[in-house]
């Protein structure tokens, strides 16, 4: 079996387990997995931390954005260029500073938002399908953290979030794939 096919059926098998947790069980391991994310050192140390605005039934993360707001960390969340497939850091001010985008992703809105500089990034609170215990991670397919992280002159403290059924035991990698620090379930931390 070939790395494509590999992949696909690897990311619609751990789409499919995350699709049949029920809304309860999602909601209480998101704030689990909150919770270790808050009390994480490098994450406590960090001035500027980008993450991201979970959609559909992924790990909800908002608290911890809230809480590190709250505490006075920079908070960035990447809006989606498509037309040049990449993302762009922007400073996160509240919810009222967000529009739904192309995927659908609630998303700083261009007009509002103001872009941050990467050279301050401390941290980077990766969303992602599938994650091993070795720092790989798989993710939607559109290779736009892939890209964006490639542009970094220095990598941040990289740190993957998901539930429990979303670590296996290998993702399959490519070249360009850039491994994690580490990464977050309800069970705790992982670090490589």
């Amino acid at each position: 079996m070939d790395q494509k096919t590999n992949k696909k059926q690897l990311r619609s098998h751990i789409l499919e387990r995350r699709k049949s947790m029920s809304a309860k069980e999602r909601e209480q391991l998101s704030r689990e997995v909150c919770d270790h994310l808050l009390s994480h050192e490098r994450l406590a140390d960090a001035k500027a931390i980008m993450a991201f605005h979970p959609f559909g039934d992924e790990l909800d993360i908002l608290p911890f954005l809230h809480e590190a707001k709250k505490r006075g960390q920079d908070i960035w969340l990447p809006l989606t260029n498509v037309a040049e497939r990449r993302l762009i850091p922007c400073r996160y001010t509240g919810t009222d500073m967000l529009k739904q985008g192309v995927y659908g992703i609630w998303e700083p809105d261009p007009a509002l938002a103001e872009e941050a500089d990467v050279s301050h990034l401390d941290a980077i609170i990766v969303p992602g399908v599938a994650f091993d215990s070795k720092g790989g991670r798989m993710g939607y397919g559109g290779g736009y953290y892939d890209r964006f992280l490639a542009t970094l002159k220095k990598l941040p403290f990289l740190v993957g979030v998901g539930f429990s059924i979303q670590v296996v035991e290998h993702v399959p990698l490519e070249s360009h794939d850039v491994l994690l620090d580490a990464v977050v379930t309800e069970k705790g931390l992982l670090h490589f």
